[in-house]
């Protein structure tokens, strides 16, 4: 069957047709081979992906580690960072573990066909469940800040474990019954056209991607600056010096992941459809990377409870530092 379908794309149809790919989209030429010479490798930028995206996982592993210590994980938001953290470590793997690997030594879709197109699947459904549990988090800031919307039930039990649970039906559904990423070298990128030039590329795409990420762009957006706004609005006056930074610093974290999602979000679907330059889709693929591993530096950064806790992790008690939190701080970053 030669019929476009997402099904027929999707790893779903994969692992139910003994793990071979649809020959009518995803077949390579026969005997297919590829010169050292003809390969398009991009050596500085492979190896730029794998060693920060190695740092990242690190980082991020650290956070995860406190996020389930007993005093943050009964706190809503820490629920919903835990289940956001579940899809940024093995995103990080894709977008910049593998994909500096694949970069560096220029390996094309044909070389593994299977691995790449399994990567690219759960590449797509992982970026959904990160765009959905960021929106979870953006709401379920506002409602710990402003206690007039009556919303507060929603991330309290049991309603956000139903939350939770769609969090990650999202991703599922993205990682198995979509089309898939493919890796391509020559645009050191993930494109839904494999690129072997057998069928017309208009027969590649994913609407669930569009979607998704405009969905996101402007959900996230919105939410985020409703924070920013309410914040800036209604606690000037009242706080202390401290708080006054805590303010800051939440004001400060809201726009860093606002602006990163938002941007790679509306770029990776823009060169799907449209010709863009390589210097363009090279911002994609680092806003990538940074959507999925700078909200690690944000934490060590911004958010003193999980910078104390990592701290008590990782350092020995007499460097230690007591990190004293106010009650706004309690109320801003660990609702």
């Amino acid at each position: 069957m030669s019929t476009r379908t997402s099904y027929h794309m999707s790893l779903s149809y994969v692992i139910l047709n003994e793990f071979e790919l649809n020959s009518h989209f995803y077949a390579c030429p026969e005997n297919w081979t590829m010169s050292e010479v003809e390969r398009v490798k991009s050596p500085i930028l492979g190896t730029y992906l794998m060693i920060s995206g190695t740092i990242y996982v690190i980082l991020y592993i650290l956070c995860l580690i406190t996020m389930f210590k007993r005093e943050l994980i009964r706190h809503p938001a820490y629920k919903i960072m835990v289940c956001l953290a579940l899809f940024d470590i093995p995103s990080l793997f894709i977008a910049c573990i593998f994909t500096g690997y694949f970069g560096y030594f220029g390996i094309y879709f044909c070389d593994y066909p299977r691995l790449i197109f399994v990567l690219g699947s759960f590449g797509f459904g992982l970026w959904m469940g990160c765009s959905f549990s960021c929106s979870a988090l953006a709401l379920c800031r506002i409602s710990g800040v402003n206690p007039n919307l009556k919303i507060k039930w929603i991330f309290r039990s049991p309603c956000i474990y139903f939350l939770i649970l769609l969090v990650f039906l999202l991703p599922f559904y993205g990682s198995f019954f979509t089309e898939a990423l493919i890796f391509r070298p020559e645009y050191m990128s993930w494109f839904f056209d494999p690129g072997t030039g057998l069928v017309d590329s208009s027969k590649y795409h994913n609407i669930s991607q569009a979607v998704n990420n405009e969905a996101e762009s402007v959900v996230t957006t919105l939410l985020y600056a409703y924070l920013v706004f309410y914040l800036i609005r209604s606690q000037t006056n009242q706080l202390s010096a401290h708080d006054a930074r805590v303010q800051r610093q939440v004001i400060l974290q809201a726009a860093i992941i606002c602006f990163f999602h938002s941007l790679a979000s509306s770029v990776y679907v823009y060169m799907q459809f449209f010709y863009s330059p390589a210097w363009l889709i090279i911002f994609a693929q680092i806003g990538w990377q940074i959507c999925t591993g700078f909200v690690t530096i944000v934490y060590l950064t911004l958010n003193p409870t999980i910078r104390s806790q990592v701290c008590k992790l990782i350092c020995p008690k007499k460097l230690q530092k007591t990190n004293q939190i106010s009650h706004f701080s309690d109320a801003v970053l660990n609702i």
